[in-house]
């Protein structure tokens, strides 16, 4: 146990300790309740980090997941290195080189360890990440099967996903049988949906 202790709170392995306990704090308070765990908080946004998170494969899950997998296994090679080779480097500027190459080699072991672990587990979060049907529906083209849409009444039918969807929708401008129109805002009350002709959406795109 004493050997435990002195390896993992010294550096190297002490830089992913410290960050491994906060992860660690972090679960636990998400699971007592006092915090959610933010399944928003994916790697998928825009910017630099996370365009090279993509590209290093570890997209797809929550980013605090994400992170804790990266500190586990940077902890885990850099403890089990050190535990190997630690006592056979002497003290001094030397140590210092050994223990910043240690980091290094744990980040690297990390962050493909990370990507493999996280690919299997995109299909569990892949849900939460979709939008709303009633924000992904919005500018898809329907065709009218009712025999009239007007701003009280109406069905049309559009695929999303693959899938056929049969929806209410109204129509400022009245449309009659196939008609072809795109759906432009929900209509939470009536759990319907407000369309224009889609000559009218193209032509409004066009001028914008």
């Amino acid at each position: 146990m004493e050997t435990f202790f002195a390896v993992a709170f010294s550096f190297p392995t002490a830089v992913f300790s410290v960050l491994l306990c906060v992860a660690i704090i972090y679960w636990l308070i998400s699971l007592s309740g006092m915090g959610d765990v933010d399944a928003e908080g994916d790697i998928d946004a825009s910017g630099d980090f996370s365009g090279l998170m993509v590209t290093l494969g570890l997209q797809g899950v929550p980013l605090p997941l994400v992170l804790t997998l990266l500190f586990l296994i940077s902890w885990l090679t850099s403890y089990f290195i050190d535990l190997a080779f630690g006592a056979l480097v002497p003290a001094g500027l030397l140590h210092w080189l050994y223990a910043l190459a240690i980091t290094a080699v744990a980040l690297v072991v990390g962050v493909l360890g990370t990507s493999l672990l996280v690919r299997p587990l995109r299909p569990l979060f892949r849900r939460a990440y979709r939008q709303p049907l009633q924000k992904r529906i919005i500018g898809t083209p329907c065709v009218v099967i009712s025999s009239t849409v007007t701003e009280t009444s109406g069905r049309a039918d559009a695929i999303l996903d693959g899938a056929h969807l049969v929806l209410q929708v109204r129509s400022h401008t009245p449309l009659s049988h196939r008609e072809r129109a795109v759906l432009i805002e929900h209509i939470p009350d009536n759990n319907a949906w407000w369309v224009v002709p889609e000559s009218e959406f193209l032509s409004t795109e066009s001028a914008g």
